[in-house]
């Protein structure tokens, strides 16, 4: 018989199994929301992006530390300390790409298009000296740039480009 005062341990496990499950699934109760409205129509408007975007318009020049491990952003603001940040270029702007090797191991920087091809000869020289800085200048964002990676270290020195439009 089921004791009403006590719980048994199963039923324990059953209920915080149940809970677990709703709080994952985001029905545990209030949290946060995705900040998304919905235009006349019933579209989806992300009001996130929008503002993204425009803390963007801005920028002029990145700023990376080069180490096998990551691309470590230091500026702008927007990707300090981050490893392989997605960044946000506007079509049509001129941005400088400068990285500091951070590990004495060889690296270089590529902007690439979705073919793995690097767009418009943008690449930087190779650098092997801790402490090494380079910087590639005068690219002008298109819309075919999807990542910038060293050509040595493509699977963990690789991160997303964005390109919105002016």
């Amino acid at each position: 018989m089921f004791d009403s005062n006590r719980f048994s341990r199963r039923e324990a496990l059953a209920v915080a199994g149940a809970a677990g499950t709703m709080a994952l699934a985001g029905c545990g109760g209030p949290g946060e929301e995705d900040d998304v409205d919905e235009d006349e129509n019933g579209n989806g408007n992300d009001d996130e992006a929008d503002v993204a975007a425009e803390d963007w318009e801005d920028v002029e020049a990145f700023e990376f530390e080069g180490r096998v491990e990551a691309w470590t952003g230091i500026e702008p603001e927007q990707i300090d300390g981050e490893e392989n940040p997605t960044i946000t270029l506007i079509e049509g702007q001129e941005y400088d790409f400068t990285w500091i090797n951070a590990d004495g191991i060889l690296h270089n920087l590529e902007i690439r298009d979705e073919n793995d091809e690097i767009v418009d000869d943008y690449q930087s020289d190779d650098a092997q000296d801790e402490g090494d800085e380079v910087t590639l200048d005068g690219v002008v964002a298109t819309e075919e740039m999807t990542r910038y990676i060293c050509a040595y270290h493509e699977s963990s020195q690789v991160g997303d480009i964005e390109v919105e439009s002016a």
